[in-house]
């Protein structure tokens, strides 16, 4: 769970700093996915059962539109691909895995 977390911080710096540098509605689009990803990672962070679900869903749909503009030529959508990626599974892990009864001697 902590590289979830530390890739949705990165992506949130990654977004915001993108945002200083963009013009009109380019701007605030990106300030609020940014922030989306910070408090998505705060709520991954608390343990939150419905942030998880709620990044799961925005992480596939965030990766699927990245593939489709990796595969249009925008190389540079590798780099978001493979960070949504490495989010997915990480956050993917934590469902699979089932509590193990413990034995009391």
């Amino acid at each position: 769970m902590k590289v979830a977390v530390y890739l949705l911080f990165l992506q949130s710096f990654f977004l915001l700093y993108y945002s200083a540098s963009a013009f009109g509605s380019e701007r605030y689009m990106l300030l609020i996915f940014g922030l989306l990803n910070f408090l998505l990672a705060w709520g991954v962070v608390r343990g939150e059962r419905r942030a998880i679900k709620v990044t799961i869903a925005y992480k596939g749909v965030d990766f699927f539109f990245a593939l489709l503009m990796l595969m249009g030529g925008a190389i540079f959508q590798s780099l978001n691909a493979a960070i949504d990626l490495a989010i997915l599974h990480d956050l993917i892990g934590l469902f699979g895995k089932k509590e193990e009864p413990t034995e009391e001697s």
